[in-house]
C-alpha cells in the first residue's frame, strides 16, 4: 500500500497506519520506508481486538507464508526487527465520511494482504457501506440446546470431551467476542492446568491478570509464557499459598490496593494422606474452603469498588457425590480419605459461592461456582493416576474444561448471574441425590467456620 499512499491523500484520504511496538520502532519504521504519514502505536492491542483481529502461531506459521513472503520480497518489502506482539496479524478497513464501514480486510496468514483493487473500490465516493451482522443461529446449535437436558443425565457422554463438543454446538458464537482492557482479573492456582488455561484466555482478552501461585519458580514461569503467548506485558506474579492463613492476610492486603473486577478460586490440592498446615488445619480444607474465602473477605472492598466484578468458584462435578461435611471439615475425627476430602470441600464452595451471593446482594459483585467435566490436567495425572489412565482418551483439554470458567469471568451473556452453578456455560442443578441435600443449619454452620462476612485470624486457626 506504500505506493497508493500518495495518491490517497491527494484525493483527500485519511489514512491512519497502525503498529502494536513502541513509538521509537514505528518512528524508525517510518523512516526506513520513507512513509509521511504517522504511525499510530497500540502496544496493548486495544485497537486490534475491537477489529476482531486474527493472531496466533498456527496463523503465522500457515504454508500460505512461504508464497506471502517472495511476494513481499519483489514488491521491495523487508522484514527487520520485530516489536509488539510477532503473533498478531493485521487487516485493512475502509469507513466513508460518516464512519460507516465500507470495507473490512483481516488476514489469514503472515503477508498476507488485501487487494488494492479492492480497497480503491471501498475508496469510490459512491462506495456502499457494508453490515458485519453475525451469522444467524443454527438448526445444528439449536438442537444442541433443546437436547441438551436429555443428553446429560449422566457424567458419561457429558462430563468429557464428547460432552463438551455438544454442548459448545450450543454456544453463542459472539459470547466471547470482547476487550477486557482495563479490567483486572486474580487467577489462584494459575502456573498449570485450568488456571493456567484461565490466565491466559483473560490475558488473550486484553485484561490485566494476576497469578496467584504458591511456588514461586512456576508461577515466574507461567507468568513468562503467557506473555509471550498473548504479548501482553500486564501479566504479573503474586506468590501466595491459600493454605497459610496467614499468607493469605499478607497478599489480601497488597492485592485490594487496587480495584478487582474478577477474582477466579481455581489453586486446589488432593493428597493422599491427611496433611496439617502449620496452622494446624487439614491441608484440602485449608485450600479449598478457609483460604478462598478469607481472601474473599479481605478484597471485599476492592471487589466493591469494580464497576461490575465477578468471583468464580471453581468447583468440581465430584461434589455430587458428596453431602456437605460440618460435622468433622478437618478430619481428625476419621480415617483420612483425600478423595472423599476433595469431594467434601468442593461441595462445600459450591454453597459458600451460594452464601457470598447472598452477602453481596445489592452490590455491583456477582458470585457463582462451577465444574469443568472431567480434564486432563497435571493435578489428575498425579493425584488421580488410574483414573487418568482409564480415561485419558476421553477427557477435555484443560482450556475445554476452563471454558466456562473464561466466559463467566468476561462474557457481557454472565451479566447478571449470581449464586449459580455452571456447567458449560449453563446454570445446572446442584444435586444429584436427595441425600446430598445440606440444611439450612449445615449452611449456617459452615459460614460460622469460615469466620463469616468479617473473619477473624485467630478464630480460623481454631477451626
Amino acid at each position: 500500500m506504500r505506493d497508493d499512499l500518495e495518491q490517497w491523500r491527494e484525493r483527500g484520504v485519511n489514512v491512519a497506519l497502525i503498529g502494536n511496538g513502541s513509538a521509537a520502532f514505528a518512528q524508525a519504521f517510518r523512516e526506513d520506508f520513507e512513509l509521511e504519514s504517522q504511525i499510530l502505536v497500540d502496544p496493548d492491542l486495544v485497537a486490534y481486538r475491537a477489529a476482531k483481529l486474527r493472531r496466533g502461531s498456527a496463523a503465522i506459521a500457515s504454508p500460505r507464508i512461504f508464497g506471502d513472503a517472495a511476494r513481499a520480497l519483489r514488491s521491495g518489502a523487508r522484514q527487520s526487527g520485530v516489536q509488539g506482539d510477532a503473533w498478531q496479524l493485521g487487516g485493512v478497513f475502509v469507513f466513508g465520511p460518516g464512519g460507516d464501514l465500507r470495507f473490512a480486510y483481516r488476514s489469514s496468514s503472515a503477508g498476507d494482504h488485501a487487494e488494492a483493487s479492492d480497497i480503491e473500490l471501498a475508496l469510490a465516493e459512491d462506495a456502499p457501506a457494508i453490515d458485519e451482522e453475525e451469522e444467524p443461529r443454527s438448526a445444528l446449535a439449536t438442537a444442541a440446546q433443546l437436547l441438551r437436558p436429555l443428553l446429560d443425565v449422566s457424567p458419561v457422554l457429558s462430563f468429557d470431551r464428547v460432552g463438551f463438543a455438544r454442548h459448545a454446538l450450543g454456544f453463542e458464537p459472539g459470547d466471547l467476542d470482547v476487550d477486557l482492557y482495563g479490567r483486572r482479573c486474580l487467577v489462584s492456582g494459575a502456573n498449570s492446568g485450568l488456571g493456567y488455561a484461565t490466565a491466559l484466555a483473560l490475558a488473550d482478552l486484553g485484561a490485566e491478570v494476576v497469578l496467584l501461585c504458591r511456588n514461586r519458580e512456576r508461577g515466574e514461569e507461567a507468568v513468562e509464557s503467557i506473555r509471550q503467548a498473548t504479548g501482553s506485558r500486564r501479566v504479573k506474579l503474586c506468590q501466595v499459598d491459600l493454605s497459610d492463613l496467614a499468607d493469605v492476610e499478607r497478599a489480601a492486603a497488597t492485592l485490594a490496593s487496587e480495584p478487582v473486577d474478577v477474582l477466579v478460586h481455581n489453586a486446589g490440592v488432593l493428597p493422599d494422606e491427611r496433611i496439617e498446615t502449620p496452622e494446624g488445619l487439614e491441608l484440602t480444607f485449608a485450600t479449598h474452603v478457609l483460604g478462598p474465602h478469607l481472601l474473599t473477605a479481605r478484597l471485599r472492598k476492592a471487589l466493591e469498588a469494580s464497576d461490575e466484578a465477578r468471583v468464580i468458584w471453581v468447583s468440581s462435578g465430584g461434589m455430587l457425590t458428596r453431602r456437605l461435611n460440618v460435622e468433622d471439615p478437618n478430619w481428625r475425627e476419621r480415617d483420612y480419605d483425600g478423595v472423599l476430602a476433595y469431594a467434601e470441600t468442593k461441595r462445600a464452595q459450591v454453597v459458600l459461592a451460594e452464601l457470598w451471593a447472598e452477602e453481596f446482594a445489592g452490590t455491583s459483585v456477582a458470585v457463582n461456582s462451577m465444574h469443568p467435566g472431567w480434564a486432563d490436567t497435571p493435578a489428575v495425572q498425579s493425584s488421580l493416576p488410574r483414573f487418568h489412565q482409564v480415561t485419558e482418551a476421553i477427557l477435555r483439554s484443560p482450556e475445554e474444561g476452563a471454558d466456562t470458567i473464561v466466559w463467566l469471568a468476561a462474557s457481557p451473556a454472565a451479566e447478571g448471574e449470581t449464586g449459580s452453578f455452571f456447567f458449560d456455560r449453563e446454570p445446572v442443578r446442584t444435586h444429584w441425590l436427595p441425600t446430598t441435600r445440606e440444611s439450612q443449619t449445615d449452611r449456617e454452620v459452615l459460614w460460622d467456620l469460615c469466620g463469616g462476612a468479617e473473619p477473624k485470624l485467630e478464630d480460623l486457626v481454631r477451626v
